[in-house]
This record gives structure tokens, C-alpha cells and sequence, in this order.
């Protein structure tokens, strides 16, 4: 059976909003701190992100010590 590796998903899937601003801001030239120039306001996604994925993170290591106590 395939493993599916939530700790990275989860990780990945939280952080998600500051890779998309960075890239955002490289194309528009502006800051990706700044919410004015529409690339800062993804960061504002954070609060849906992180949530889900720190529950996915848990999962993963929950999976991880019970794989390891069998």
C-alpha cells in the first residue's frame, strides 16, 4: 500500500500563501508584504491554510507512531 506523506502535504499545503504571494510580487514588481498592491493579500488565505494544514501535519505523525509501535 502507497503512504501517502501528510506531514509534507500538510506543511506544504499551510505555507501555500506566501509562495503565491513571492510569485505574485515577481511579476507585478511590487512588494509581497503589501496588501495594496494585491499581492500581499493572499497571505490573508493563511487563516484558512494553516489550520488545515497543521490537522494534516498531526495525521501524519499520529500515522507515523502508530506504524512504528506495530
Amino acid at each position: 500500500m502507497k503512504q501517502i506523506p501528510f506531514i509534507r502535504i500538510g506543511l506544504i499545503f499551510a505555507f501555500s500563501p506566501i509562495l503565491l504571494a513571492f510569485i505574485t510580487s515577481l511579476f507585478q514588481g511590487g512588494s509581497m508584504w503589501d496588501e495594496g498592491s494585491g499581492s500581499g493579500g493572499y497571505i490573508w488565505f493563511m487563516f484558512l491554510t494553516l489550520p488545515v494544514g497543521f490537522v494534516l501535519v498531526v495525521i501524519g505523525l499520529v500515522m507515523m507512531v502508530v506504524r512504528r509501535t506495530r
